[in-house]
């Protein structure tokens, strides 16, 4: 799975007014809710004498709340991204990676050990010049939590890519929050990307957030791959707007 696709599947604390993601939460936003998500994150990736730099610059998640159980999302990449090879710089590069356009829809409320669920379903649209419907990817995720108490909860997602190089793989994300306060919240999770025939990519991550407001909310987070070499860093700005008053 490409690093915009890793990482751009990556812990949801659940809000009453508001999501700020890091795993696709396991129910939709409200009605009329206009959530711009606004995410960097700096990545650095080593294979044999290779090392990639990839920065988003930022990337941008468009949530609407269409109906009560139903929101519209749009995701628009924007990379910089850096490649040596033996110390030596190839190749540096600025893009408009790959658009996903799609929807999350409510499956059912959580009741004692059913978990609450949501499925999403996005299609890539290529960006490059030579643009080809076959080349037209999608991603479709079960994304799932269960409250544990009243500071704790799990959530997880388990999906599927098929990218626009035909490419196909799988995901999972693993994460358990803990909410300290009102304002301050933290979060533990295991994600990663597999085949048929692999384990692609498997990583730890851990993060802490700050609710300024209802509607704004700052999450930070860092992670460390276990199975190969990649580290990152990065953060979300999460902005709800209430569209019907105004």
């Amino acid at each position: 799975m490409k690093l915009i696709l890793r990482f751009a599947l990556v812990t949801s604390f659940i809000f009453s007014k508001i999501n700020a993601q890091t795993a696709e939460p396991s129910a939709t936003i409200d009605k009329s809710i206009l959530q711009i998500e606004l995410e960097s994150l700096y990545t650095i990736q080593n294979e044999g004498s290779e090392k990639m730099n990839s920065w988003s610059i930022p990337s941008a998640l468009f949530r609407y709340g269409l109906l009560n159980g139903f929101e519209l999302q749009l995701n628009t990449p924007i990379i910089k991204e850096k490649l040596w090879k033996n110390n030596h710089l190839i190749h540096s590069l600025n893009k408009f990676d790959d658009i996903q356009i799609g929807f999350s829809m409510n499956l059912w409320k959580e009741k004692k050990l059913v978990p609450e669920a949501s499925i999403m379903i996005r299609t890539i649209v290529p960006t490059d010049k030579k643009f080809k419907l076959a080349k037209i990817g999608e991603i479709v995720s079960l994304n799932f939590s269960n409250k544990i108490s009243e500071k704790f909860s799990f959530n997880y997602n388990i999906g599927y890519v098929h990218e626009t190089d035909n490419s196909k793989s799988g995901f999972y994300i693993a994460n358990i929050s803990y909410e300290a306060n009102s304002k301050v919240h933290f979060f533990l999770e295991n994600f990663g990307d597999f085949t048929q025939e692999k384990l692609i990519s498997h990583n730890m991550n851990t993060g802490v957030g700050y609710n300024f407001s209802d509607n704004f909310i700052v999450d930070l987070s860092i992670s460390k791959g276990v199975n190969h070499n990649m580290f990152y860093t990065g953060g979300i700005i999460t902005w709800a707007i209430n569209t019907k008053k105004n």
